[in-house]
């Protein structure tokens, strides 16, 4: 009697997050969200060590990649210590190295739509001035550097991230960073295409009418702008690999702005 052979295409790459880069990516994270600033001097490692509860080699670690990065600077003396050094973080430290598959690309829009679109509709109830105050910075930062599209998809990753803060719930925060992770060259190649300003123009607009819709405080209308802004990316990627989302999307999930 035949013995039935369990197919390898069902087992996934083992990503198991290592103590160095969870250190690396709560520092990006809090450089992102605006509550280290250029230049802001970081508590010391045995703090560090202590409150994150990880040894003090792993904190040493965690800041040796970041300093080689370019994200940290470290210096001695009693003037000196680890400050913030740029804002601008480094592809390699935020994005999955794995490629996507277009297949897995569109799942993955497809999760940010189900999820992000419930985490901004919290944001525009949550939000405080303070969050505004980040989001509008954000913005001016992108439009100053519009010619840069690398930059520019910098300010998307700052500007996403504070709306997932703004919505008070980190549970939803970490999902939202695990798909963007996914998505980050997804969203340069979707501004990168486009040689003109045009593509980093519209991004920066698609904030500006997110952040004026969280300031109304009305869930509706953060529904109607943001279905916009996720459209924006889906239709790009359709663009850009030929072909239609896989599977139509229910009712629920409809784009809006152009017919599916």
């Amino acid at each position: 009697m035949a013995v039935a052979r369990a197919p390898v295409a069902w087992f996934l790459p083992v990503r198991t997050e290592s103590m160095v880069d969870a250190v690396v990516n709560q520092i990006v994270d809090h450089i992102r969200v605006g509550t280290l600033a250029s230049g802001t001097v970081l508590p010391g490692e045995r703090q560090l060590a202590t409150a994150m509860r990880v040894s003090r080699r792993t904190i040493r670690e965690a800041i040796d990649v970041l300093a080689d990065a370019g994200v940290l600077s470290v210096s001695s003396g009693p003037a000196g210590g680890t400050r913030v050094a740029s804002l601008w973080i480094p592809d390699s430290l935020t994005s999955d190295s794995d490629e996507l598959s277009i297949s897995q690309i569109f799942e993955t829009l497809e999760a940010r739509r189900v999820i992000e679109m419930r985490v901004a509709q919290l944001a525009s109830l949550r939000a405080t001035e303070a969050d505004f105050t980040i989001m509008r910075q954000t913005i001016e930062l992108q439009r100053m550097h519009h010619e840069d599209r690398w930059r520019v998809a910098q300010g998307n990753a700052i500007f996403h991230r504070q709306l997932w803060r703004s919505a008070g719930n980190a549970q939803l925060e970490s999902s939202m960073r695990s798909i963007y992770r996914r998505l980050s060259p997804a969203f340069f190649n979707a501004i990168e295409r486009d040689r003109s300003s045009h593509a980093s123009n519209v991004a920066v607009d698609l904030h500006q009418e997110t952040l004026d819709a969280m300031m109304l405080g009305d869930p509706k209308t953060m529904e109607q702008v943001f279905d916009r802004h996720l459209s924006y990316l889906e239709r790009t990627c359709e663009e850009t690999y030929g072909r239609r989302r896989i599977r139509p999307l229910p009712d629920f999930l409809v784009d809006r702005s152009s017919p599916n």
